[in-house]
């Protein structure tokens, strides 16, 4: 039986993304925007929350540390510094910004520190920005929430497509309306979602970029 020794990655295209995947699921959003910079070799502006854009998972990841020169990251610590980052967006983005990153986008608006109605409030404005600047600058909007229920509506309502990572008996697997893995067989019916598969998995998508010491081949069967 042949196995597919690289898992395919989902292009991002221009719109409002939103990435679905539980918390095991390590490195999932990290290795979408490094391919995305790997194949269109343009920059990054992402607004952080709940740790997502630490460098520890990106440089674990990344096949180049010259790519990581390319994500200009921004960090919010209470929800009127991330939406005030989200409302200045617009204003970071440049002909070279090829994605725009906000993970965990909910999280500072379940702070008990808001009164009763702002965190509704507060995100919805933050959905109007996003939804604004997807539609003018045309470029693919990555997001994550943090808790799916009913404060994050607005979030489902300007996403253009939902993409789930999930794992499966057969091994990871990306879906989406116009996107699936296809199955790849493994030869232990498990796989690893270290940040060394990921890693991998970018390397041998893109062998031209990877740095010298870094083996952009896979095991046969995932795990490592």
């Amino acid at each position: 039986m042949m196995h597919q020794t690289s898992p395919e990655l989902p292009s991002l295209d221009p719109g409002i993304t939103l990435l679905e995947t539980d918390e095991r699921m390590t490195g999932s959003l990290q290795s979408l925007v490094l391919d995305q910079l790997l194949l269109e070799q343009g920059s990054a502006v992402w607004i952080d929350a709940h740790g997502h854009g630490t460098t520890h998972p990106l440089t674990q990841i990344t096949p180049s540390m010259r790519i990581l020169d390319r994500i200009h990251i921004a960090r919010a610590f209470t929800p009127w510094q991330h939406q005030s980052l989200v409302e200045d967006l617009a204003r970071e983005l440049t002909d070279e910004t090829t994605i725009a990153v906000l993970p965990a986008l909910d999280c500072f608006y379940r702070s008990e520190d808001l009164p009763r109605g702002d965190d509704e409030r507060m995100l919805a404005t933050v959905a109007e920005r996003i939804d604004a600047v997807a539609e003018r600058f045309e470029i693919p909007v990555l997001l994550t929430l943090q808790t799916d229920d009913t404060l994050t509506a607005p979030i489902h309502e300007i996403a253009d497509r939902t993409i789930q990572c999930e794992r499966t008996k057969f091994g990871l697997r990306f879906a989406g309306e116009e996107y699936e893995t296809l199955v790849y067989p493994l030869e232990n019916g498990l796989v690893q979602t270290t940040l060394a598969y990921w890693k991998r998995i970018l390397a041998n998508r893109h062998p031209a970029m990877v740095d010298a010491g870094v083996s952009p081949e896979m095991s046969a069967n995932g795990a490592y």
